[in-house]
């Protein structure tokens, strides 16, 4: 089964994203945004980007329905009234989407989803959606600015020492509350989940 990737539009221009892409051999983008436009960026409006795409022989997919950041369902944020990742990627509809982009990398494409921000680790597409697919075992690349990789493992790892930046030195004191390493990168990630995850009013959550 192919690699997944994963790519954020940032404000390059058209050409440069389509160089990043065809530095990978990219021949799907999954657009992951809920909402598929940008004031800052207007050549990746979905109508823009989705027409560019094809005349390069790049085929374009707007999954939001899927994989977006803001759905509605009030069920799937905390009681702190943020999007609850690992909620949404144990729902239905999630997993349908899953389901088909796994068809698709075994069908041998190329797939990258794409969003918003140039660093995976200020977005969903990484902490949330490529998370789940690491999960069951995909291996995920994310396809920096600079046209480097990163992969989900080098993510863990940099999420991991951003929380707990202490994690190997090891005290007698308090030896028994040391987790495991795979406990500090899920922790990890819900921290991060609860920085960046979308938020809705409190009185939204409490009306469910």
């Amino acid at each position: 089964m192919e690699n997944l990737f994963t790519i954020g539009h940032s404000q390059h221009t058209i050409d440069y994203f389509v160089y990043l892409l065809n530095k990978y051999s990219i021949n799907y983008v999954l657009d992951v945004r809920s909402t598929p436009y940008s004031k800052y960026a207007e050549q990746f409006n979905k109508g823009n980007i989705s027409v560019f795409l094809n005349k390069v022989n790049i085929h374009y997919f707007f999954m939001g329905k899927y994989f977006g950041a803001r759905p509605i369902e009030t069920s799937l944020y905390s009681e702190k009234g943020y999007l609850d990742f690992e909620k949404v990627a144990q729902s239905e509809r999630f997993n349908k989407g899953m389901e088909n982009v796994i068809l698709g990398l075994e069908r041998g494409n190329r797939i990258a989803l794409m969003c918003t921000e140039k660093d995976p680790m200020d977005c969903h597409r990484a902490i949330m959606v490529s998370r789940a697919f690491d999960k069951k075992g995909i291996k995920v690349k994310h396809i920096l600015p600079n046209g480097d990789i990163q992969t989900q493992r080098q993510l863990d790892n940099k999420l991991a020492d951003k929380y707990f930046p202490n994690r190997g030195q090891l005290s007698i004191f308090n030896y028994e509350n040391i987790m495991s390493e795979e406990e500090y990168i899920s922790q990890a990630y819900r921290k991060r989940n609860e920085e960046i995850g979308y938020r809705i009013e409190q009185k939204e959550i409490l009306a469910i």
